[in-house]
């Protein structure tokens, strides 16, 4: 509770403030009572002392060295029975403590021992306590039945304007307006958004409850900003009530303090919604590109909520973050821990970042993300559609992205497909074409991929054809269990997609390089050939090459 409302109880009646009027404003946590010089090292902030002066009394400069010290400790004030020992307080404590404001308050009236003013005390502190706590609990249930009854942010703001009446306003980490009272519709209230923006991007996230003063003249009429910081995993924001003084009593901040919680939670739930949502696309996305979708009527069906339609042409991109942060190795396993949390939330931010700048293009898409990359499915209206134009487009985007807000990305774009189950294909592409622009030692940059590349040759070549040569490179794994067969081909397609480097190829694997070698050497030995003989070595990798293409084959006959 404030001082000034302590004070104001029955047995303070007769007492008297002698100093420090503009300090009655200070908390009052506790009460404590001096029997001791040292005193000082036994109190808290918020706790007013009781003295009867008596250690004081021959040594005046003590007294000034005390209310120093307990000012620099944020004690609640001092106050002092001076009759009880005939204690003069001299005119530069009384100078000191107005200039500080610092309460000093005469109790030689109160018609009580100093024991019974602190028992007295502290029950009226319990009780404040108390009361606190149910208005608390009071005010959280509102909030939360309004959460539980379909209502938003926007309604919680609007009441919270009507409980504290005063111009609210809610702001992201950005510092951008995410919610606001009915004050802001006014043109004269303006300048406060204005004003609370300046002040809190000088400043380093605010990571508890804070009231800052705003110093701009043309804002007197709200002078003071009561900021309660807005958490759910990670820091969302700030919730700010403007009033024209300070706060009278506790209540204010409780109910600023109800209304962030609630808020953070409503903003918890619907992240968790959007996480959810964005799950089952990530892995839609994912089954579609991997071939998982046998047939083009399975990939409609699961992809119709994602705007995925019988007719239409569809152009895949892939964006990644140029500079990958990931956990350093021998690293602490909490340490890791944190790293790993704080790179989702810099990927969610990323994510959220890279979406809002690609809609400014006026283009249809759905953005997904795939181990370390953002693809975005970009849906080609035919008769306007200019590929140049776009082009320059997505570069305007890249640099307005990391002019705004530093982050580096670069894009990898795949061909166009009209057929749903060739969109992996796209994405393939769109993936080879980032990955020859990082070969290049670029960044920022946006690569297209060439159309007619050796695949393109490829579909020109029967289903049965392409499938029996297959089969027939493939003979030689028939003999392994099939998790067998599919690592040793796994590691055997990596060992050539990086011209035959064994140390890249562990990399990629996340495999031990010795582990790479006895793999390969399994391999020779099932095909009784030498890896990287010329001949051979192209045999696999067309086979390789055209193993997508049969899935696409496989789904096509399926749904004949």
């Amino acid at each position: 509770m404030l001082l000034e409302q302590l004070l104001s109880n029955a047995i303070f009646s007769k007492s008297q403030i002698i100093a420090g009027h503009n300090g009655l404003s200070r908390s009052v946590q506790t009460v404590n009572i001096m029997d001791a010089p040292d005193i000082i090292h036994f109190l808290r902030p918020g706790e007013l002392l009781l003295t009867n002066g008596y250690f004081m009394k021959e040594k005046s400069e003590t007294l000034l060295e005390l209310m120093t010290k307990m000012d620099q400790l944020k004690c609640s004030g001092l106050a002092v029975k001076t009759k009880r020992f005939a204690l003069d307080i001299p005119q530069e404590v009384i100078d000191e403590a107005n200039r500080i404001d610092f309460p000093i308050i005469e109790i030689s009236s109160v018609e009580h021992s100093l024991g019974e003013i602190l028992q007295r005390s502290t029950s009226i502190i319990l009780d404040n306590k108390n009361d606190e706590l149910q208005y608390s609990l009071t005010i959280h249930k509102q909030f939360s039945a309004m959460i539980m009854k379909g209502d938003g942010i926007p309604e919680i703001i609007t009441a919270l304007t009507q409980l504290l009446n005063s111009p609210i306003l809610l702001l992201s980490s950005k510092l951008q307006v995410t919610a606001q009272s009915q004050h802001f519709k006014q043109p004269r209230m303006q300048p406060l958004i204005s004003a609370a923006e300046a002040m809190l991007s000088g400043l380093p996230a605010i990571q508890a409850a804070a009231q800052l003063c705003l110093l701009d003249p043309a804002l007197r009429g709200y002078r003071y900003m009561e900021l309660y910081p807005i958490f759910t995993y990670r820091h969302e924001g700030y919730l700010i009530a403007f009033q024209p003084k300070q706060a009278a009593s506790n209540q204010y901040g409780l109910t600023l303090e109800q209304a962030s919680n609630v808020i953070g939670m409503e903003m918890t739930k619907r992240q968790a919604v959007k996480e959810r949502s964005r799950r089952y696309k990530n892995e839609f996305f994912s089954d579609l590109i991997d071939g998982f979708i046998g047939s083009e009527q399975e990939a409609l069906h699961r992809g119709k909520k994602y705007g995925l339609r019988q007719l239409g042409t569809w152009l895949m991109l892939a964006a990644r973050k140029d500079e990958q942060i990931g956990v350093q190795a021998g690293m602490p396993k909490n340490a890791a821990s944190l790293a790993d949390e704080r790179l989702i939330s810099e990927r969610d931010l990323q994510y959220e970042l890279i979406k809002r700048h690609f809609s400014t293009l006026g283009e249809v898409f759905v953005m997904f993300t795939k181990n370390d990359l953002f693809g975005m499915l970009v849906f080609i209206r035919e008769k306007v559609w200019e590929e140049s134009q776009f082009l320059k487009q997505l570069a305007a985007m890249t640099t307005q992205l990391y002019e705004q807000s530093q982050l580096s990305i670069s894009l990898g774009i795949g061909n166009p497909v009209t057929n749903v189950l060739d969109i992996g294909l796209s994405y393939n592409e769109a993936v080879k074409a980032l990955q020859i622009g990082y070969q290049m030692k670029k960044t920022r940059f946006i690569q297209s991929y060439q159309s007619k590349d050796i695949s393109y040759l490829f579909r020109m070549i029967p289903y049965d054809e392409l499938k029996q040569f297959y089969e027939e490179t493939f003979q030689c794994f028939s003999s392994t269990e099939e998790n067998e067969q599919k690592e040793l081909m796994r590691t055997l397609n990596v060992y050539y997609d990086t011209q035959c480097q064994l140390v890249e190829t562990s990399k990629q694997l996340f495999v031990h390089r010795n582990t790479v070698i006895y793999r390969l050497d399994k391999c020779e030995k099932l095909m009784g050939i030498k890896l990287k003989d010329p001949a051979e070595s192209l045999r696999f990798r067309i086979a390789f090459a055209i193993e997508p293409l049969l899935r696409v084959g496989r789904g096509e006959a399926a749904h004949r």
